[in-house]
């Protein structure tokens, strides 16, 4: 096989990694924040491209305005007005011939009149015909709002879009005097994406078995007699993608897309033709006419952020919608091979710009004219009802020219790579970046830090360690510490050595932590239920019983790297250090498998709780120290555990006040309410001799620690 030339032998390297960035724009691409962006973008091009031209003109809004209401309050006639009031809008809409009137208007409770206007209402929806009446559906069932809307209002979609369809568990449908007056009826519950921003809508609604148009749908079959499965547009998510063709009102008047009349107009200009005199408004506007319904007085607006305006009539988004199911002038997402063609040409212009390198204006000059070209494409699938992603290819332009041009700089991160994987088996991966960052802290010298320490050994190692044979001591070892380290450094601890079975570790250095006893706290109760949890496994494998003891101690310390200039590892020394060794070797004589110094109970505070256990003296130190076990964390620790930690430490205060009997009485009543508990028995047997030695003036009820 003839080898490839030394030139694109060298290329190969950078074209796995342009291959693995693509591959990566596209597992990213619908992450939540990769979609907010390319959302935006979407954004952007509704506001700037845009059609206006594009809207039908038999789509004409009708809008209750603040002029209307002012004009008929000086009549005597307030807000919230008689339903009657509509009667003669529909009778004016009716004698222009108004294809059909869609109200976006809900009228779920009874008229604050009286009976006879919502009987009015609906007399006058039935004599008109073409009507569509909004409902409001929720997720969450109501049991007075259980009821599913009359049969007649159902509308058969199709399996795949029954699939699609939200299912809706509650219903506020308008009054029955009123329901009875329409023809169709329609759901205008509809959800904005995770960025509060309308731009997708259903078109249909599952109540029960039964499917049910949205607003748009309902007012599209009315329009064009259409079903709603002859409807369907492409979904993404369930929703249509509302493709809005313009800017939103900009006085009662006009909208700058949809014509829009005032609500007042067509009732004055009815009763002007009942008198036989000019009307302001020619019935004949309204002819062959889709007619929405709704409210833009200050108070009565529904506005919803849209893509072309954050403060955007709901109602035009609800004729946008409807002109798109009439028109079948959708906007589709664009296919995946598109994403991907587009992808692998802003690869290939980050390819082409990283060879200019060494003529940084000219790479640059290169990667800002294929963005402009990436995004030109965008926009112009957009003008031709295409959603092509604007985001994905310039992501994958942006991370291939830095990744191209960074690919030089690699090579010189060797001896990174070489620390990194020198040092990565015993050091936290934090301590690792350090040194790979900064080589000369490989020097030899330490810091004082103010840490918690850690040090665990097994219980009975000796024993578990004479009955397996060494190949099989040696797998359990290894499990054993690889599962222990495992959760250290999770939890950002720093692996100091292992020592046979023990393991020592501590938190707080080589950062700071403010929590650095509590963590501690954390991992060592965290590795006991590890440990608790892997017992069914190594008991299948053979394995004896495995327990570990752990001991915890907080305070400062010496800590960096120590040893001589050939051979030295990152440590700490001090006597903080050699508490805790000394308090994992003490949980022997208490029968305890995690104990604490005072120093780590107080740096843990309210998190955790304890049982205090004892007040004991280190060899080499004047000064007592109290003792815990650590039992678990607040709120986490079985009530019994606390309720024998208290009584228990009941009888400590008894023993340390001299009152021996009283003491030794509580103890033993910690054995028969809980059960074998060996600190229990230390202590009975210390009451005996203490009440045989009467201790002196001076004692203080502590004990020296002597366990290593």
């Amino acid at each position: 096989m003839t080898a490839l030339p030394k030139g694109l032998r060298a290329l190969l390297p950078l074209t796995a990694l342009l291959g693995f960035i693509g591959v990566l724009v596209l597992l990213v691409r619908p992450s939540e924040l990769a979609r907010g962006v390319e959302l935006k973008t979407l954004d952007w091009r509704f506001r700037h491209l845009s059609v206006p031209a594009r809207h039908d003109p038999s789509i004409v809004l009708v809008m209750l305005n603040q002029a209307s209401l002012d004009h008929f309050e000086k009549d005597g006639v307030y807000w919230p007005w008689p339903r009657s009031m509509y009667v003669p809008m529909l009778s004016f809409l009716k004698k222009g011939g108004a294809r059909a009137v869609i109200f976006d208007i809900l009228f779920t409770s009874p008229s604050s009149f009286d009976q006879f206007q919502d009987v009015s209402l609906g007399n006058a929806l039935k004599e008109f015909g073409h009507t569509v009446l909004a409902m409001e559906t929720g997720a969450d069932a109501h049991p007075l709002r259980s009821a599913p809307p009359p049969e007649r209002f159902a509308a058969p979609g199709g399996a795949a879009l029954t699939a699609s369809a939200p299912l809706r568990r509650s219903v506020r449908l308008p009054v029955p005097e009123i329901l009875a007056g329409t023809r169709l009826l329609g759901d205008v519950s509809v959800a904005p994406d995770q960025d509060g921003v309308l731009r997708r809508v259903p078109i249909a609604t599952r109540i029960g078995d039964r499917l049910y148009p949205t607003l748009p749908a309902a007012a599209a079959m009315m329009a064009t007699g259409k079903t709603l499965e002859e409807l369907a547009p492409p979904l993404t998510d369930g929703r249509m993608m509302v493709r809005f063709h313009g800017k939103s009102t900009t006085d009662d008047r006009r909208l700058k897309t949809y014509d829009a009349y005032p609500l007042g107009d067509l009732i004055l200009s009815w009763q002007s033709l009942e008198e036989g005199l000019q009307p302001a408004l020619d019935p004949a506007l309204f002819k062959d006419k889709i007619v929405f319904v709704s409210m833009s007085a200050a108070g009565l607006l529904d506005n919803r952020p849209s893509p072309i305006s954050a403060v955007f009539p709901g109602t035009e988004t609800v004729a946008a919608a409807t002109d798109n199911l009439m028109n079948r002038d959708f906007l589709t997402p664009a296919p995946f091979s598109a994403i991907l063609a587009m992808v692998l040409a802003a690869l290939l212009a980050a390819l082409g710009a990283s060879r200019l390198a060494s003529h940084a204006w000219a790479a640059l000059l290169v990667v800002v004219a294929a963005s402009v070209a990436l995004a030109a494409v965008a926009c112009l699938c957009f003008q031709h009802g295409v959603w092509l992603d604007m985001v994905a290819p310039q992501l994958a332009l942006g991370l291939g020219f830095a990744s191209a041009s960074a690919y030089g700089y690699a090579v010189e991160g060797r001896q990174k790579r070489y620390i990194q994987g020198a040092f990565s088996h015993y050091l936290s991966p934090e301590i690792v970046r350090q040194i790979a960052d900064s080589p000369e802290k490989l020097a030899l010298g330490g810091e004082r830090r103010d840490v918690t320490f850690y040090f665990s050994d097994i219980e009975g190692f000796t024993t578990i360690s004479e009955s397996l044979p060494p190949e099989k001591l040696t797998h359990l070892m290894n499990r054993y510490l690889g599962e222990m380290t495992e959760t250290i450094l999770a939890s950002g601890g720093t692996l100091d050595k292992y020592i046979g079975d023990a393991i020592m570790a501590f938190w707080g250095a080589p950062l700071d932590c403010a929590e650095h006893a509590l963590v501690a706290c954390r991992t060592a109760l965290a590795n006991q239920k590890k440990l608790a949890d892997l017992g069914p496994e190594f008991d299948r494998e053979g394995y004896p019983p495995v327990r570990n003891r752990i001991g915890l101690n907080s305070g400062p310390a010496s800590i960096g790297n120590m040893g001589s200039p050939s051979r030295f590892s990152y440590t700490a020394i001090g006597d903080n250090v050699n508490l805790a060794s000394r308090l994992e070797g003490a949980n022997k004589a208490y029968g305890t498998y995690i104990l604490i110094s005072e120093s780590t109970r107080a740096a843990a505070g309210d998190a955790i709780e304890v049982r205090e256990l004892d007040y004991v003296k280190v060899k080499g130190k004047n000064l007592p120290i109290r003792v815990y076990e650590l039992l678990g964390l607040r709120g986490e620790t079985d009530e019994k555990l606390l309720k024998k930690a208290r009584l228990f430490e009941s009888g400590l205060d008894s023993y340390r006040a001299r009152k021996f009997d009283e003491a030794e009485g509580v103890f033993r009543t910690v054995l028969k309410e809980h059960g074998d508990d060996h600190a229990a028995d230390v202590y009975i047997e210390r009451c005996r001799d203490c009440k045989i030695k009467n201790p002196p003036p001076d004692w203080d009820g502590s004990h020296a620690l002597t366990e290593k």
